[in-house]
């Protein structure tokens, strides 16, 4: 098996061969076969970055020491443990951008968030489990999923800066390092526990519909978006620019004007961008369910926007599009 084969060069960081690096490598490659021995499946991300290495890393993300010690025997890449295939449920608990806020008492960041949810339900403890702390302060509670239950990634759904992986996510394993932070394991639990139920239940409970007059402002779902068309590299705005385009378009529809078909090809488009690595799909999904909910979908059944939106993901994910010059980047879902 290649270390690449991608069908657009794929860039990393240039790799010099100091002790450091080599260090670094040796520490890489130690974390990843744990992770294997554990039954985690990884994958290599990008030198220093988070974004995958392999334009299909869940299919070829692997538990094989072979595999393992060839790809991370050449260079210090980064660890992705891929959520699927290891059967895994990620609670990212992030910490706010500058400047953001929750507005509710006591909420500072995703930890204190789940902590407040847990408080309201009665019985609910936030189980001890293998935890990863991040560069940027946040923290991955790491879950063993439910048998014969589907899980799938959330962005903020279930609280305010929390985030969720599942299947078609990974998340940054220990000992990866981003602008020379590592990622660390916090605390001396090393396996993952089984997703306690009362998370389970909010992360898989269906959205509710809308209230009358609650449903999102075309305004507001369109200025959500803007200043993610404002950041990253070019084709981090370019993506984003489409997606916000979609959402407006969809946002300003009216019943009986084909709103069900316009969600389908948002969905599409948006999946297309997924699948090119360009746009995280717990996102994409995120914004478009706010734009169909704004259009007035939704409105008898939330299953009515899920259903088409994941029909028209799906389609997308199958056919990538990207930039003539664009390299490969997000895809999935990180965290």
């Amino acid at each position: 098996m290649r270390v690449r084969d991608v069908s657009a060069p794929v860039p990393h960081r240039r790799e010099n061969n100091t002790a450091a690096t080599r260090a670094l490598r040796a520490t890489l490659l130690a974390s990843a076969l744990r992770y294997a021995e554990r039954g985690m499946y990884v994958h290599p991300l990008l030198v220093g970055a988070k974004e995958p290495r392999w334009l299909d890393w869940e299919a070829r993300a692997t538990r094989d020491p072979e595999v393992i010690e060839r790809t991370w025997g050449r260079a210090p890449f980064n660890i992705g443990v891929a959520c699927g295939p290891s059967a895994l449920v990620a609670v990212d608990l992030d910490v706010p951008h500058d400047g953001e806020v929750s507005g509710l008492a006591d909420i500072v960041d995703g930890m204190t968030m789940l902590d407040s949810l847990a408080a309201q339900i009665p019985g609910a403890q936030i189980t001890p489990t293998l935890t990863v702390r991040t560069p940027s302060g946040g923290r991955h509670l790491v879950y063993r999923a439910p048998a014969g239950v589907g899980v799938r990634n959330t962005a903020r759904t279930i609280g305010w800066c929390i985030d969720t992986r599942a299947a078609g996510g990974y998340i940054v394993g220990i000992g990866s390092q981003v602008d020379g932070v590592p990622y660390e394991l916090e605390g001396s639990v090393t396996d993952p526990a089984v997703l306690p139920e009362w998370l389970l239940t909010l992360i898989t409970a269906a959205p509710e519909p809308p209230k009358a007059g609650g449903a999102p402002r075309r305004a507001d779902v369109v200025a959500r978006l803007r200043d993610l068309t404002r950041q990253g590299t070019r084709e981090d705005r370019w993506a984003h620019g489409i997606l916000r385009s979609e959402c407006d378009e969809l946002a300003a529809m009216k019943p009986n004007s084909g709103r069900n078909n316009r969600l389908n090809l948002a969905a599409y488009r948006a999946g297309q961008l997924v699948a090119a690595g360009l746009l995280d799909q717990a996102v994409a999904e995120e914004h478009l369910t706010e734009a169909a909910q704004a259009s007035g979908l939704g409105e008898k059944s939330a299953f009515e926007i899920e259903k088409t939106l994941r029909s028209g993901m799906t389609a997308g994910l199958s056919r990538p599009r990207r930039m003539a010059t664009a390299p490969a980047r997000r895809m999935g879902g990180a965290a």
